[in-house]
């Protein structure tokens, strides 16, 4: 007997499933892209050790004065870690020499900065740059990641492939500072539009539909869009801590840390769905809300996308699409016209909500409002769909098991090609 037709939501994921998804993996699967992702999050680490150093460094002043110098000089930092860490990642995904791969993207990225920036005292050098050496690392890593890669491809012996897309690299980015072609400085006229651009209402929402509808195919969403995403709002978030050290109101109100709160629990504003799994009726379902409670209040919640699982699951897909983008509107408004103050701080994602909604805005109370003001809408929204999904699963077990397959494979998956290294050609 054939299944019969689906229609309405299950029939626009099953043609999203077919369609659009395994086109999207592909594509997330892209080495390039996941050198990216893994070098841009190694270098949020640097950025939040170097600021920690910087503030202690610092001559001594006003603490909020210190504290946001700090911040901007991490920033800089954070561009100047991304130029070693991407060409490494970037030669390990592609298999070619990791040592000349770090020292010649370094090379071209100092080469690119302004001159005068470079007889600056280091701090200051790295104040300079700040948050807009973002967007020069990810471009000088991925040409000269590139040259290095063609030169692999093409040159059966190392020694010549290294020398061969040094050379091609220091062409390039030297006759560039030899013809006083200033990359930084003209980044810097790009940037700035694109973060007007990207302070909208329209670019936030497309922004959090693309990260929930990539979560819904089992691709991290956010990692997904950071070569995009992350030098703008990070560029955002410096700024406004500058107009505060200058005693000024904040320009921006779309930084890394608004998604503080449109995503209370992680993608898709799943903490109230953890409590519902509290008193689920389905025994795995439960345990699962045990277990997936204390990583949803630090953001942490692929437990709940891959368990219940939300990847791939048309009665869940709409919610956890739908509420971020109410969520992002109300923030988006609450912030614009002042009712909440915009935010200045970046925090780990790992910090809860409210944590870090209060710390980003400088300790301002009503931040703590706005965040349980969209739990509690997420609650309601989310608790219909899923009960809905709880009495499918509870007619239909074995509609569950195929869910829960579909998600581990892509799970799987996922896990093996974050760890895939490529093969060396020339066997060292």
């Amino acid at each position: 007997m054939s299944e019969p037709p689906r229609r309405g939501l299950a029939a626009t994921v099953a043609a999203l499933e077919l369609r659009i998804f395994p086109v999207l993996r592909r594509f997330a699967d892209e080495p390039h892209l996941v050198a990216i992702r893994d070098a841009v999050q190694i270098a949020f680490y640097a950025f939040g050790v170097w600021t920690v150093v910087a503030f202690f460094l610092l001559p001594p002043g006003p603490l909020l004065e210190r504290f946001f110098q700090a911040y901007h000089i991490g920033f800089g930092f954070m561009g100047l870690a991304l130029a070693i860490v991407l060409p490494d990642r970037l030669a390990v995904r592609f298999g070619y020499n990791r040592i000349a791969a770090i020292a010649v993207g370094l090379s071209a990225f100092l080469l690119s900065m302004p001159q005068n920036a470079l007889h600056q005292p280091f701090e200051d050098f790295l104040g300079t740059i700040s948050a807009t050496s973002l967007f020069l690392a990810l471009i000088v890593g991925l040409v000269t990641g590139e040259l290095m890669r063609l030169a692999d491809e093409k040159l059966e012996h190392e020694a010549a492939a290294v020398t061969a897309g040094a050379v091609a690299s220091g062409v390039l980015f030297g006759g560039l500072a030899a013809a006083h072609v200033d990359i930084a400085t003209k980044l810097v006229g790009i940037v700035q539009p694109l973060v007007a651009v990207g302070d909208t209402l329209p670019a936030l929402l497309i922004v959090v539909f693309l990260q929930t509808l990539l979560w819904s195919a089992g691709i991290h969403g956010p990692a997904f869009l950071a070569a995009v995403t992350t030098p703008i709002y990070l560029h955002a978030l410096d700024v406004n801590a500058q107009a505060i050290v200058h005693h000024q109101q904040p320009p921006y109100v779309v930084t890394l840390m608004v998604f503080a709160f449109i995503y209370p629990g992680g993608s898709g504003a799943t903490l109230p769905l953890a409590f519902l799994l509290l008193r689920s009726r389905v025994q795995r379902l439960r345990r699962l809300g045990f277990a997936s409670l204390a990583p949803s209040l630090c953001n942490i919640n692929e437990p709940l996308i891959f368990g219940i699982p939300i990847v791939m699951n048309p009665g869940l897909v709409l919610p956890f699409v739908g509420i971020p983008l109410i969520l992002a509107t109300l923030t988006f408004i609450a912030q614009h016209y002042g009712f909440v103050d915009r935010t200045s701080v970046w925090l780990p994602g790992a910090f809860p909500s409210i944590v870090s909604a209060w710390l980003s805005t400088k300790g301002d109370w009503r931040s703590l409002i706005l965040v349980g003001v969209n739990v509690v809408i997420a609650f309601v929204l989310w608790t219909p769909f899923f009960h809905a999904f709880e009495r499918t699963i509870s007619g239909h077990p074995e509609a569950e098991e195929e869910l829960v397959k579909t998600a581990e494979a892509i799970r799987e998956h996922e896990r093996a090609e974050h760890t895939a290294v490529a093969p060396r050609r020339h066997g060292t």
